[in-house]
Parts: structure tokens; sequence; C-alpha cells
């Protein structure tokens, strides 16, 4: 009679795998069969049984097939995972801290589906999903950053609001499938709800919106300092904002969250009296409110880039005292709310992240070498008169950049890209790869490194962005933009928190 062989300990970790999977599985699906109302709540979000199996679902298989590292709710889908785990324990079903992976391998394994080019889709809207449906407008519009980024939680576009002829066409080729609605047009082909000149709205004639979005310019208030309140930002394009909100508070619509966005300088502008009178005005207005500074180079992108975010809510709606910002996004994936915890590290990059193949280059894009000697002598003049900075030289492993500005299209010296290995003179950015560095996905002729084509920015599960203007507009639509990451991070902890 044959020798009863022994049980491995692998052996042993391929019935506790089974045993894991069975409990899991068969408590879950039994739930989702009786559409449980049960709920729970995971990360400041109450969902159902439901809701949680499909979560957990689509996050296992786009860890599966590679989707990027972290897919767009990456953090989410493993809060799941992590509550699932914990009930497991606290239901005496001996599953102890150790067997935790176990456990993710058998719910992997379940849910594993192949790469084909079918399956490396995002199939859920995830804010859709958790019932955060919502309606904002976008003033002072630009391109459209924040259109992404409110989309990207759930959110439905109703009035927009752009002067620049140029940024106008890039934001209906790129929005007018999303939203269609946005750009419709009258028997006389005006627009009704995607504005030109925000000094002619009339604020009776905006659909009711749940957040007004808007990136308004930095301007001195004529009467700083004195009431700082509403009456001190007439004629500047800061009042049209304030008067919208005003007009719909009036008419017992008050818009729930002002999401706001300037450049640092507005900290101290007119020696802090700007910033003074519009928070005034927010008070005024019944708004709580927060505000920070915060930097793209911690949010996924290779661009040295700070700007001030207001965030501010109506008190009779919402009960906070404050708003917890993000200060960054960590290697993993999850949100990082401590500044302190920068310095631990942030998702790595480069610049030549963003770079399109090398062989793909115009030579155009090539400084010429009248124009290198002049930024050589002209940064030389400024090191020695103590004033202006000159040119920036980065290489490819850089782990980032100066700030684009909207200026870039005229020399392109504060993002210079050193050739010197290739025995050539700097070059420019090219417009895609400007563009890129403000964490829009466009596709261009490609990556440099093709892994990039499915990091978090340019994954499938964010929109394309098509270039449809020159050169020229382009670098200066990309300089005038909002870095999108931050938006996006931002956006995502309004609906926690605020809505």
């Amino acid at each position: 009679m044959p020798e009863k062989q022994k049980t491995t300990d692998a052996d042993q970790n391929i019935i506790v795998y089974k045993t894991m999977t069975k409990i899991i599985l068969e408590r879950i699906r039994d739930k989702v069969k009786k559409l449980t109302k049960d709920q729970s709540c995971i990360e400041g979000y109450t969902m159902n049984i439901v809701t949680q199996y499909k979560i957990v679902h689509e996050h296992f298989r786009l860890v599966n097939i590679g989707f990027g590292v972290p897919h767009t709710f990456w953090h989410l889908g493993e809060s799941v995972f992590d509550f699932w785990f914990c009930t497991l324990q606290t239901n005496n079903l001996k599953v102890v801290s150790e067997e935790k992976e176990v456990l993710r391998q058998a719910i992997n394994k379940e849910m594993r589906c192949e790469p084909t080019d079918e399956n490396i889709k995002v199939r859920i809207n995830i804010m859709e999903l958790l019932g955060k449906k919502f309606h904002f407008i976008d003033l002072f519009a630009g391109i459209g950053g924040f259109h992404i980024a409110m989309h990207h939680v759930g959110g439905k576009c109703v009035f927009a609001s752009e002067w620049d002829k140029s940024a106008r066409i890039s934001y209906e080729a790129n929005y007018k499938d999303i939203e269609p609605t946005l750009f419709k047009k009258n028997k006389k082909g005006e627009y009704l709800y995607f504005n030109e000149d925000i000094n002619d709205v009339d604020p009776t004639k905006i659909p009711n919106f749940d957040i007004c979005c808007g990136g308004f310019p930095c301007q001195p208030f004529s009467v700083a300092g004195l009431k700082k309140g509403f009456e001190d930002t007439r004629g500047t394009l800061f009042f049209n904002i304030a008067n919208i909100v005003k007009e719909k508070i009036q008419a017992g619509h008050p818009p729930r969250v002002l999401f706001l966005e300037n450049v640092r300088g507005l900290k101290n502008h007119d020696k802090g009296n700007t910033l003074k009178v519009i928070l005034a005005t927010l008070n005024e207005l019944g708004y709580g409110y927060s505000y920070e500074v915060l930097n793209a180079k911690y949010f996924g992108v290779p661009q040295n880039r700070e700007r001030l975010f207001i965030i501010a809510w109506y008190k009779q709606l919402v009960d906070a005292d404050s708003f917890k910002f993000p200060y960054g996004i960590a290697p993993d994936g999850s949100t990082i709310y401590e500044k302190e915890k920068l310095k631990d590290g942030t998702l790595q990059t480069r610049v030549s992240d963003i770079f399109e193949p090398s062989d793909t280059i115009d030579p155009c894009f090539t400084i010429s070498d009248r124009m290198w000697e002049g930024h050589k002598n002209r940064k030389e003049k400024n090191k020695l008169s103590g004033k202006g900075f000159g040119y920036s030289l980065f290489k490819g492993d850089s782990i980032y950049t100066s700030t684009i500005s909207a200026r870039y299209w005229k020399d392109g010296s504060e993002i210079l890209i050193d050739q010197s290995e290739k025995g050539l003179n700097p070059r420019t950015l090219t417009p895609v790869e400007a563009g890129r560095l403000q964490g829009y996905r466009i596709i261009g002729n490609g990556w440099e490194h093709p892994e990039c084509a499915n990091n978090q920015n340019n994954n499938d599960s964010n929109p394309e962005f098509k270039i449809v203007v020159s050169k020229k507009e382009a670098y200066h639509q990309f300089g005038n933009s909002v870095a999108v990451p931050v938006i996006k991070r931002i956006a995502e902890e309004i609906i926690k928190q605020l809505m």
C-alpha cells in the first residue's frame, strides 16, 4: 500500500485559498442575489453590497489586466476590499490578518480577465454608481480642465463661459460629445449655454447648478480694505462669479459648493487685500471656506506648478467646519492629506514621461543657434544684474520642469529640453507634450516610453484631448490651463466631504 503523502505548506495554502474563496464569494453573491438594502459607509460613501461588489469586481479586473497604477478609483476599491476583510473577521469566520493576501488572491483569481482590447476599458461610471450626480457651471472655462475633472466624478455641465475665440474652439471640439446640450443654439444661431462674455451674463438664464467652478483672473479691488465685501468687487471679474451666486441664492437655488482657482500670488496680492475681499464676500453670501496652495508636482505630473484653491460651501446646506485638502498622491494611489507626509514620497515622475518618441520630433522644435546664444547671453546678464531668470534646461530624467506659462509659444525659454547628447541645441516641448505636462491625455505620436500610455493621466479612463488649433494657440491654452490631476483629486474630495 503506497505511503500517504504529507500535506505541504503549499497544499495547505491552496486549501485555505479555496476555503476563503468560497466563504467570501458565496457570502457576497448571496447578498447580491437578494439585493439587500443594507448600507455601509466606506470612505465617506454610503453604498449597499451590490455597489460594493461592482466596485471590487471592476477594481480587481483592472488590476489583473495591468490597467495602470493606479486606475482612477484604485483607493476606493482597496477600501471596499479592506471593509470586506474586516467584516469577515468580526463575524467569527476565523479569518486572521495574515490571510488577507490569500483572500486577495482568491478574489483576484475569481475576477481574472484577459487583457484584450475590449477588456481594457473602465466599464463603470464610479460616481454615478455611488449616486453622486450633480450639475456644475464652468466659468473662465479655458480649454476645460475643470470640465474633465467634474465629469470624472459624475458631474453634468449645464453652463460654460469663455471669451477667447481659440479656447472656445478647443472647448467645443473636446466636450460636444460629452455634453451636447451645452452647445445648443437658438433659432438665431446663438449659443444658449456656452456664453462668450461673462460681463453680459444674465444669471436668471443660467440653469440651476450645484457647483460653480472658476479660475478667475487676479485683479485688485478699487476699494479694497474698506467695506471688504460684495460691493467692493464691482468692476472686477470676480464680481461676476459673486453676482451669479447671489442671484441664485435669492431665487431659492443656492449653489452648494464653489470651486475656485487662482495664482499663488493671490495670497499677497495688493498687500493681501484682494484675498480678504474675496473671502469676506463669500462669508457675506453665506459660505464657509478653506483655501490652500497646492503643487502639481505632487499629483503625478512632472511640473512645479503652484496654485491657490478656494473651496466654499453654503452653510445652510452643508454641515462642515472645514475642507480637508489633498496635498498629493502617494505611490500606491492613495490621497495624501498631511503636508508632512509629502516627504515620504508621491507618485514618481520624470520629464520624459510626457515625451513623444524622439524619432517623431520635428527638427523645427530645436531652437536656432541665434536663439540659443541669445538665451545664454540674457541669462548671464540677468545673473550679473540680479534681475530675471533666463532660460531653464531639463533632461529627460529630471523629476519635473518649471511652470509652463501662456507665453511659452514665444521662445520656450522656461522649459527647454537638453539635446546635448545628440550634439544639438535644446528643443522646446511639442504642443502635445505641453498638454501632457498639464495632465491632458493627448495621443499625438505616442510616447517615448510606451508604458506611460497606461499611467494615471493617459490610460483609457481619461478622455482623449484633441488639439484643434495652431501651435501658437495650443501653447497659449496649455500655459493658461489648470493641471488636470490636481483638479480631479480636489473634485473627488468635494464629492466625499461636501456633497
